[in-house]
């Protein structure tokens, strides 16, 4: 079932073309990916805001290696850090290949390594079994259309697709009023879609600061 991949393998999952290429940049992918494996470990009740700080609550292991790696990282951290702190600092590419490789493992996806004219090396992950993708998709697109509510783990992912601009690309025209429902609404405690919120927010501030850096850096040059 869609809901046994975690939400960092959703999001990623999501963002694979059919050709195996990733529709999104390296860049606003690995610093999704990093919302992504907050919010899991959010809706898992591993983690929670004290004071805009996250923080570990619940130290058992969840059985994903990636998740596990995170929890690890924020407990021996020496200080208490804001979401979008870790989400800059967890967003890299060695987390997207992390969860890629999860995909590869489960036999959802495939790994294929190349060169761009025989220099600029590539990766693809062509997809081998398709279910795990359309039920996923099949699943977003009842809760978008209003015929299902949403868990949350769909909301997590709608929220984090939106925080990534990527949500119409994915399932074309959606209503803003009713994504703004869907992540706020009543599918979890309050505590949880606070901590889901300041996620979100720390992902979109994270991808837009990045967006001005770089439209800078070309305007300079």
């Amino acid at each position: 079932m869609a809901e046994q991949l975690t939400v960092p393998q959703a999001f990623a999952l999501l963002q694979v073309e059919p050709d195996g290429r990733h529709a999104l940049d390296g860049s606003t992918l690995d610093t999704g990916l990093a919302g992504a494996v907050l919010a899991d470990l959010a809706l898992r009740g591993v983690v929670s805001l004290q004071d805009g700080l996250v923080a570990v609550v619940n130290g058992a292991a969840t059985g994903d290696p990636v998740l596990d790696g995170v929890v690890g990282s924020i407990a021996a951290a020496g200080a208490p850090r804001k979401a979008k702190w870790w989400v800059s600092r967890l967003g890299k590419r060695q987390l997207r290949d992390d969860v890629f490789a999860g995909l590869v493992e489960r036999g959802v996806i495939s790994i294929e390594q190349g060169k761009v004219l025989g220099l600029f090396p590539t990766t693809k992950h062509p997809e081998r079994d398709g279910a795990p993708e359309a039920l996923l998709r099949s699943g977003i697109a009842d809760v978008l259309a209003g015929r299902a509510g949403p868990t949350p783990f769909s909301a997590a992912v709608i929220g984090l697709l939106d925080a990534t601009n990527t949500l119409r690309k994915q399932f074309g025209a959606v209503d803003k009023d009713l994504v703004k429902e869907i992540t706020s609404g009543t599918w979890a405690s309050p505590a949880v879609k606070a901590v889901l919120e300041e996620i979100e927010a720390a992902t979109m501030v994270v991808i837009m600061a990045g967006t001005i850096a770089a439209t800078g850096s070309i305007t300079a040059s």
